[in-house]
């Protein structure tokens, strides 16, 4: 079973929603780092001035199948495809130094059967 980083950046008010689906689909612990984005083109608000929403980047280790299927739902369920709302995407993890894959497969197979 291969590895993956499920991230997600999504809109800060999303953030919730965003854990409550992936705990519904398997997924345990979660890091959450703060972000800020710009997107384009630039949302312009009131006289003029520039909004830059907060935004929140949320990463699962999780087994390949697991993060697409997440991902997925989390991109579909919080319509992350319109503009400023954010994207969640897989990224392989197999050849990230300091990282055993095999140990993480081990330790998310055993997560799976609890």
């Amino acid at each position: 079973m291969r590895a993956a980083l499920l991230v997600a950046v999504v809109a800060d008010e999303l953030e919730e929603e965003a854990v409550r689906i992936a705990r519904e689909a398997g997924a345990r612990g979660v890091t959450i780092l703060a972000g800020r984005g710009i997107g384009f083109p630039e949302h312009v608000t009131f006289f003029g001035i520039t909004y830059r929403g907060l935004e929140k980047i949320l990463l699962w280790v999780l087994d390949e199948p697991s993060a697409e299927f997440i991902a997925e739902r989390i991109n579909l369920e919080l319509d992350l495809l319109k503009p400023f709302k954010g994207l969640a995407f897989v990224l392989p993890v197999s050849h990230v130094d300091g990282l055993d894959p095999r140990a993480v497969a081990r330790i998310l197979e055993a997560e799976r059967r609890t």
